[in-house]
């Protein structure tokens, strides 16, 4: 089955040509210039990976971005070359990478198909592999070295998370929204901070010294190999 690629941007021309040069790269592809309607086309449709610009009407890219994670569709931001504030919004929502305005396609289809070999594109995402972890969606199971480890719903979701994003912090706040649907608690971060500590209990060999579940400070936790 071929990758689905949706692409969000008001440019029709953008657009025009960003669905010309995927589909004659062999994606099935559609487009829409307003992030209202993209997110019926996500629902419905089910891509791959969405390419969307920050600036919709309907719906802003910020808006739509996490509403696409809850989906776990991968994002890849378009940006304009001198906003870097856009570039860092759209990560702390959720985006896997950006692309900044103007782009060069073949370094944009190279992200692409980086991400798609990833998640397992033309597919439903099964398994993440990280390292010697590995992350099975569909089952709800991490596995380290082919063992599986016993998570409980909330730490998987936190794995799940963090594993999507893989080598990217993610912050407290967007792993608040994601995994408790909160956006504001009180003791939220604290929160954040006692399952990511039971987390590297689980999975690392010398949990004060970890490997894989690292904290970026300012930034967020990530997981990445070592």
């Amino acid at each position: 089955m071929r990758a689905k690629i949706l692409i969000v941007d008001d440019e029709q021309d953008i657009q025009d040509i960003l669905c010309f040069v995927l589909a004659d790269a062999g994606y099935a592809v559609q487009s829409t210039g307003r992030g209202d309607e993209a997110l019926q086309i996500a629902r419905q449709w089910v891509p791959d990976i969405v390419i969307l610009d920050i600036g919709l009407p309907g719906l802003s890219g910020l808006e739509l971005c996490p509403l696409l994670v809850d989906l776990s569709i991968p994002v890849i931001v378009l940006s304009s070359h001198d906003r870097d504030d856009q570039i860092i919004e759209g990560l702390e929502v959720g985006a896997e990478d950006y692309v900044s305005k103007p782009f060069n396609l073949k370094e944009l289809q190279l992200r692409i198909e980086k991400i798609i070999r990833r998640t397992g594109g033309g597919e439903a995402a099964q398994r993440i592999t990280i390292d010697v972890l590995v992350v099975d969606l569909k089952r709800q199971q991490l596995f380290i070295d082919g063992q599986e480890v016993s998570l409980t719903p909330t730490e998987f979701k936190i794995i799940e998370i963090l594993a999507k994003n893989a080598h990217t912090p993610v912050s407290s706040e967007v792993l608040l929204r994601q995994v408790w649907n909160a956006e504001e608690w009180i003791q939220g971060t604290e929160m954040v901070k006692v399952n990511i500590s039971r987390l590297r209990k689980k999975i690392e060999v010398d949990p004060a010294n970890p490997r894989y579940l690292l904290n970026r400070w300012g930034y967020g936790y990530l997981l990445t190999a070592p």
